[in-house]
């Protein structure tokens, strides 16, 4: 019987804790969980790895050594739950004991095995999730409900289908917001007036790259910033990638983007039921385990009520998105660290109605009709807009990422407090 190589076994135990990294930074999950993820599978491998993140690769080096001993290339543009909730399961068990190699490669062979949500589900989902965010925003027509629920599934479908073909996410936006415009020029040339400005924004919401952005604001917060900067910019290029569809799609029709689409807020209670529904949706999207759906789901539905009271109260948009946030981020974070899920993907969902999309979509509205008709009163409004769009994102993100920074060094200070004594 032939011993095992000393040098070999650590290479393997090495590879193994890189790999799994590299799943749950390629899944969704935070980079700083990602860290905490390494940490407790070097105590149940007995090894003293450390991983260097960046937007295309990831690098392995000894805790005591400032060689690189293992490179993987990634890309973290993906968001699927059940990956990650899976192999966390394995990873945690290394705070406690003793881990194999082969543990954990089973671990990975399993979570790597787990697909996203079947396309009818997603489908479903995309159209479910565009519904209630047109019920949030106003929208009473019935055959404008219809045609958002049929864009939406619409861009669920071409999504998946180009996915499938190896076409990368800038290029599945794209093609999903320009069906989402083809739309909302059809609605234009039914006479549906301002409500056809939802038509086209309400499918164009589901796409938003929400986890990306909470993602990049919590790597800024922890001063990754070159690794910060890369998941905004790509959140740019998606945003960009969806607008320009949307102009596309329009104008396919002969028609631009209606200033004037209605930002009037449903009743309390339809409002309340729609928000629980978009988060439930958007938990499909993301492939979250039905056993954690709730989280996202009630979270947001209490979010929502106190959104509603803020505003009602006479606080600004931005300041009851704030504070909203604020509550969710403050329930999620530890929830999301004990669930082993990743926080940026529950905690958008819970919050996802209370993006400012009418705004939005009346600033892109705007800049669109000042390069023909350039005014001063146009130019006003459209900079009020476009402010509170700036100040409401803003707001959410440190409202959502600020308390689940502060839990991660809370984390971090008792854990070495533990280990100084």
């Amino acid at each position: 019987m032939t011993e095992s190589d000393p040098a070999t076994d650590r290479l393997e135990r090495y590879d193994v804790v890189l790999t799994s990294a590299a799943l749950l930074f390629e899944n969704g999950q935070s980079t700083e969980m990602v860290s905490t993820a390494v940490q407790r599978l070097n105590r149940g491998l007995g090894v003293d790895a450390r991983i260097d993140a960046t937007w295309s690769a990831l690098f392995l080096t000894a805790s005591d050594s400032r060689d690189v001993v293992r490179v993987v290339p990634v890309k973290p543009v993906a968001v699927n739950m059940c990956r990650v909730a899976s192999l966390m399961t394995v990873v945690d068990r290394g705070q406690d004991g003793p881990l194999t190699v082969s543990e954990v490669n089973a671990a990975i062979q399993t979570a790597s095995g787990l697909r996203v949500s079947a396309t009818v589900v997603f489908a479903a989902a995309c159209a479910t999730g565009a519904c209630a965010l047109s019920v949030i925003f106003g929208v009473s027509s019935a055959l404008a409900i219809l045609l958002i629920a049929c864009s939406a599934a619409a861009g669920g479908l071409a999504r998946r289908w180009l996915g499938a073909r190896g076409v990368g996410p800038l290029v599945q936006a794209f093609v999903a917001a320009a069906l989402a415009g083809a739309v909302g020029g059809v609605a234009a040339h039914l006479g549906m007036g301002a409500v056809a400005g939802l038509v086209v924004l309400c499918p164009a919401m589901v796409l938003v790259p929400g986890p990306h952005i909470l993602n990049g604001t919590l790597d800024l917060l922890n001063l990754r910033m070159t690794l910060g900067a890369a998941r905004l910019g790509f959140s740019a290029l998606l945003l960009t990638a969806i607008a320009g569809g949307l102009l596309l799609g329009l104008a396919a029709f002969g028609q631009t983007i209606a200033v004037t689409a209605p930002s009037d807020s449903a009743n309390w209670y339809l409002d309340l039921a729609a928000a629980g529904v978009a988060a439930a949706s958007y938990a499909v999207y993301w492939s979250v385990p039905w056993r954690m759906a709730v989280w996202p789901v009630l979270v947001g539905m209490a979010a929502h009520v106190l959104h509603w009271w803020v505003v009602n109260s006479g606080g600004s948009v931005a300041a009851a998105a704030f504070v909203s946030c604020l509550l969710v981020g403050a329930i999620l974070s530890p929830a999301a660290t004990r669930l082993r899920i990743p926080f940026a993907a529950i905690g958008f969902a819970s919050v996802v109605a209370l993006v400012p999309g009418v705004f939005a979509f009346r600033a892109l509205s705007g800049f669109v009709h000042f390069t023909s008709a350039p005014s001063v009163p146009l130019l006003v409004a459209t900079a009020a807009d476009f402010n509170i769009v700036v100040l409401t994102v803003a707001a959410m993100a440190l409202g959502l990422c600020g308390p689940k920074y502060l839990y991660l060094m809370g984390i971090s200070m008792h854990r070495r407090n533990a280990h100084s004594t």
